[in-house]
């Protein structure tokens, strides 16, 4: 098992990516990809956390994550506004709204 794969922020990031991309075939090719962008840097920015060891390094990446996480919750909640709302939607969001409070959890751990 790889550092990343002990991360619960970065396994529910992969987890939040699966469930968006149940979610996109119906959104516009522009937001779908601006959506798909940012969870695919949240799990790379959170990837990276849980492979560095310097505290400083990790808070830097779970910021990096949170900011990716942030910018895919908005992008959903255009979806929800474009009346794009649905089954999947919805889960896409709550596996972003996990995502986001684990990498919340993850850069507190790391201010130590």
């Amino acid at each position: 098992m790889t550092l990343a794969e002990r991360c619960e922020a970065h396994v529910s990031a992969r987890r939040t990516l699966r469930s968006l991309e149940r979610a996109i075939p119906t959104w516009p090719k522009d937001l779908a990809a601006q959506a798909t962008a940012a969870a695919k840097k949240t799990i790379q920015m959170s990837a990276e956390g849980a492979a560095v060891d310097a505290p400083a390094a990790r808070r830097r990446c779970a910021r990096g994550a949170l900011a990716a996480a942030c910018d895919l919750a908005a992008a959903c909640d255009i979806a929800r506004a474009l009346g794009l709302a649905d089954a999947q939607l919805e889960d896409a969001l709550g596996e972003t709204a996990r995502t986001i409070a684990l990498l919340g959890l993850f850069f507190k751990a790391s201010a130590g």
